[in-house]
């Protein structure tokens, strides 16, 4: 049976459905955010996302610091609260649209947090969208759009009160079918040809922001370095943008891993001008998997499976780096992925100064920076 929620009332359907039942059956489609906000030493996460074709929304909120992740997972049946964005002790409430979103996590059995509200600080990025075949299938068909914020709130992390006055902030809004959420299918043959998604080597997804402008791009590179795709501008404060046409970066790696420290970016824009960033590692990078993604859950699995009408875990679990990548205690460590979200210190022309959400993940060789296997 279709079911009316209050969203119904609004005149902007795409099909003819209710907002309740979406255009696929797609086990695969979910729609929600990912948002993070960062400084010295403090990175704080958080992410939801409804999966309506398995009647699931699930979430997390999580702080990296001081080389330790904390993370409370939670997941519920969707239906009858379609139109509920809160779930276990995470609630989201769009203030106003684009511009300002509020992010609360009630008290909960890990100690993490926060009632903070993110103000948007440029117009919204809306990235390519992504379409991913996998023996003649389509396995991931997404779009996003990014959008670099302040926060201002307040958070706790174990007792202790933390005043976010400000921090440097961000958001993405993603929907459509990602393979690597509810069940998996598990697609197979023999004649998989060579496609985009299987010569990534090295991604970087990185929203920053530098006294008078705000920048965001995106980049997947093959193993020699080649770029497979790039997008990306810049938003300053008087109100004009440039749309970003190339980046080419040096990158710094703490010795024995994987993990960036830091280095320089150049990115070139549409106005002929190249401009140089710096960027030093500030904290405690984050690893997704704790949030749930990629098998994180304790069942083994990700997000998108339905966990029951509520349920909630917690990890607590050490993010220094060693020999063995880290990650939540119950993934087999061949599965783990460690860092992937790095909360950099940025400097850019003229001195400016500001933040950087650094996402980097590195698969595979890459001879450039070291990496042969």
């Amino acid at each position: 049976m279709m079911r009316l929620s209050p969203f119904d009332d609004y005149p902007f359907h795409q099909a003819p459905t209710p907002f309740a039942t979406v255009a696929t059956t797609d086990a695969h489609y979910n729609d929600g955010y990912f948002c993070a906000f960062y400084a010295p030493e403090w990175y704080f996460f958080t992410g939801l996302r409804l999966h309506p074709n398995v009647n699931v929304i699930d979430g997390w909120a999580a702080v990296a610091h001081a080389h330790r992740q904390t993370v409370v997972r939670a997941s519920r049946a969707l239906h009858p609260r379609y139109d509920d964005l809160a779930v276990g002790p995470l609630r989201y409430e769009i203030v106003e649209p684009m511009k300002r979103l509020r992010l609360t996590a009630a008290g909960n059995p890990a100690g993490v947090e926060f009632d903070v509200e993110l103000e948007a600080q440029s117009p919204p990025f809306i990235e390519d969208r992504y379409q991913h075949f996998k023996y003649g299938a389509v396995v991931n068909d997404l779009i996003r759009y990014t959008q670099i914020c302040r926060a201002t709130g307040e958070a706790s992390v174990a007792g202790q009160r933390i005043a976010i006055d400000g921090w440097h902030a961000m958001r993405d809004h993603s929907w459509g079918v990602r393979s690597s959420m509810a069940v998996p299918t598990g697609i197979k043959g023999v004649d998989r040809e060579d496609d985009r998604a299987t010569r990534r080597a090295l991604r970087l997804w990185v929203p920053f922001e530098v006294e008078d402008h705000c920048g965001f791009f995106n980049t997947h590179e093959t193993a020699d370095g080649r770029p497979l795709d790039f997008e990306g501008r810049l938003d300053y404060a008087d109100g004009h943008s440039v749309k970003l046409t190339a980046v080419r970066h040096q990158l710094d790696y703490l010795a024995g891993t994987r993990r960036p420290t830091g280095g320089s970016i150049e990115l070139d824009g549409e106005d002929g001008v190249t401009r140089r960033y710096t960027l030093r590692l500030t904290g405690t990078p984050a690893d997704v998997q704790g949030g749930g993604y990629y098998g994180g859950w304790r069942d083994g699995l990700g997000a998108g499976i339905y966990r029951g009408a509520e349920t909630v875990e917690v990890d607590s679990y050490d993010v220094s780096p060693g020999a063995e990548i880290s990650g939540p205690a119950h993934v087999p460590a061949h599965r783990r992925l460690g860092p992937t979200e790095y909360p950099m210190a940025m400097s850019g022309p003229g001195g400016a100064t500001g933040m950087a959400h650094f996402e980097h993940t590195l698969s595979g060789p890459y001879p450039r920076y070291g990496f042969e296997s």
